[in-house]
């Protein structure tokens, strides 16, 4: 089943790219920005063989292929771009993205192994980059989601959150209420009388909401997911959480069994606004699958039979699998 937050994300993986192999660096950098993965992928694989010993060259694919959802492709050669340059923090953090993503979707005891190679890298990168965000928001994010036994602490995530709030106070605020207890209200209002900046944004009730959904609570969390949808949007960000929040809506109505019609009008409205999207495929399952819950079943297969035949998720495979 699809998780209603993956815990590290390829939105994290970062588009910076060291200059050696300028030209070619400079071309696979433009095309991840338009999510063109299939394009840099055949630019790059001619170049990587087996016994390719070029960091960069092995460190593109890589991240190409985590852009393509080949994670354990992607793992493997920024493993061995590791090898060769174990000081670049862009193939530290690519590696600990695609171990995450791994992890999230492995079973408990692979999980453990992916899991400590996604903290571990993630620390090395922010030991080599310690005034980027992104290394604290990822290891921070890790921490704060990551089971205990799985090397997750919340308490080092919110120094961390602390520690972020010096280099950008607004994502220092999103990190501490990524790894606060947000089901309880006592906290949460704690929480947003505590920072302003999280009280007037859509994340804090996104995640929220996550929080409730998590717990099978799905009419609560349909109500902050809407919540989120009626705050103002003032950057990409926030306009990204409240695009989420359409996503929650509709996963909480299918998981949930409620509110079919607000479910389906949500995923409309995000499949229409973010076509692109990492997760577009799965809104387009779940809105198959609020069709297929009021007995729409053609209106269902007229999304999902396309998505099959294009679709390189094996997970997301397995559920359409179970519905054509």
């Amino acid at each position: 089943m699809h998780k209603p937050f993956i815990l590290c994300s390829v939105l994290l993986l970062s588009h910076a790219v060291q200059a050696d192999n300028s030209e070619l660096a400079a071309q696979v950098s433009a095309l991840w920005k338009t999510q063109d993965y299939t394009a840099a992928q055949t630019l790059l694989a001619p170049l990587v063989n087996k016994k390719t010993k070029d960091a960069q060259l092995l460190a593109l694919l890589g991240r190409t292929e985590a852009g393509l959802q080949n994670m354990e492709v992607a793992e493997e050669l920024l493993e061995k771009a590791l090898k060769y340059n174990a000081q670049n923090a862009d193939y530290q953090h690519w590696y600990g993205t695609a171990s995450c993503n791994l992890a999230s979707s492995a079973s408990m005891f692979s999980a453990m192994g992916y899991a400590k190679r996604c903290k571990k890298a993630y620390q090395a990168a922010l030991e080599l980059e310690p005034q980027n965000p992104r290394s604290y928001i990822a290891l921070g994010s890790f921490l704060a989601q990551a089971p205990g036994i799985a090397g997750g602490d919340k308490d080092e995530a919110l120094k961390l959150a602390q520690q972020l709030r010096q280099l950008d106070p607004l994502q220092g605020a999103l990190l501490a209420l990524n790894a606060s207890d947000l089901s309880d209200d006592t906290a949460f209002n704690a929480l947003l009388a505590q920072d302003e900046l999280l009280a007037q944004r859509p994340e804090a009730y996104l995640q929220r909401g996550i929080a409730f959904s998590r717990a099978d609570e799905h009419v609560t969390a349909i109500t902050l997911f809407e919540q989120a949808q009626a705050m103002e949007a003032t950057d990409e960000e926030a306009r990204a959480a409240k695009l989420q929040a359409l996503y929650q809506i509709g996963r909480s109505a299918v998981v949930g069994n409620v509110d079919y019609n607000k479910g389906i009008a949500a995923l409309q409205q995000f499949i229409q606004q973010q076509p692109a999207a990492d997760n577009i495929g799965w809104a387009k399952l779940r809105l198959g699958q609020l069709f297929i819950a009021q007995q729409q079943r053609e209106k269902a297969i007229a999304i999902l039979e396309p998505l099959m035949a294009i679709t390189k998720d094996n997970q997301l495979k397995d559920e359409l699998q179970k519905l054509l």
